[in-house]
């Protein structure tokens, strides 16, 4: 009789760790597909915001030490060409680097000429991104040859002007003050579906494939990024970041 009634307990206990067993596992089935989806989505965002990020940033680097180095600048009437004018230098063993060249005057010296140049669809494929380039003209008339500092940049997604309704320019001098403000919006893609890496994909919405647009409202003149179709239900199938600087020129 007691053997009996320890097995039927022994049998009860087992029961109820199999029911709870299954309900825990029933939970974290149900639970973790969510986490770890969501946890991708997240992380794709996120990666593809970052190469964006870098994008941008990696024009600006490029950039500011040259402009604020330079002794003139010039804009296109477009705003998409920038061209500088830096001082002749040469490399001084004392100081262990490159100094300025000074002339008889006390004046500095002309030395390259820089230019910097966005050029749409570079590769004449009809893509609606453009790349960034940089290319030297030496200070005995001769040229290098134009490099590519990076793609996806995307002018026409730039904050809107004030006032106005085109967006701003790439390049801006103001004459005055000696500034170039920089604007430059890069786009990278979202990873595609079942896939860690981004797709090659031009700026559209996901919705209904309208091109992204710069709408100014009350909340955000500069403009916020609507969909040509669908306006404010869009959904970007890229990753959009815009860096804007000032940079003053030191040299005369």
């Amino acid at each position: 009789m007691r053997a009996a009634r320890a097995m039927d307990r022994v049998r009860g206990t087992a029961l109820c760790e199999w029911i709870m067993a299954m309900f825990i596992s029933g939970l974290l089935f149900s639970v973790l597909p969510g986490f770890y989806f969501g946890y991708i989505k997240v992380w794709g965002r996120e990666t593809s915001r970052l190469a964006g990020v870098e994008r941008a940033d990696l024009v600006l680097q490029r950039m500011q030490e040259e402009i604020r180095n330079a002794r003139t600048a010039t804009v296109s009437s477009d705003g998409t060409a920038l061209g500088i004018v830096l001082p002749k230098r040469h490399y001084d063993a004392a100081v262990g680097r490159p100094v300025n060249d000074i002339d008889a005057s006390g004046q500095l010296v002309d030395g390259d000429q820089v230019h910097y140049y966005f050029l749409a669809d570079p590769g004449g494929t009809g893509a609606d991104s453009g790349g960034f380039f940089r290319r030297v003209q030496r200070a005995d008339g001769s040229w290098l040859s134009p490099r590519l500092i990076t793609d996806e940049i995307h002018p026409e997604l730039n904050p809107l002007a004030p006032g106005g309704s085109s967006p701003r320019p790439i390049f801006a001098y103001d004459p005055t003050l000696r500034t170039v403000t920089t604007t430059v919006s890069a786009a990278e893609a979202k990873p595609s579906a079942g896939s860690f890496a981004p797709t090659a994909q031009q700026p559209r919405c996901e919705r209904d494939g309208g091109t992204l647009i710069r709408v100014a409202t009350a909340s955000h003149p500069e403009g916020e990024i609507r969909c040509s179709r669908c306006g404010t239900e869009v959904r970007p199938n890229v990753e959009m970041v815009t860096y804007q600087a000032q940079i003053l020129l030191r040299n005369k």
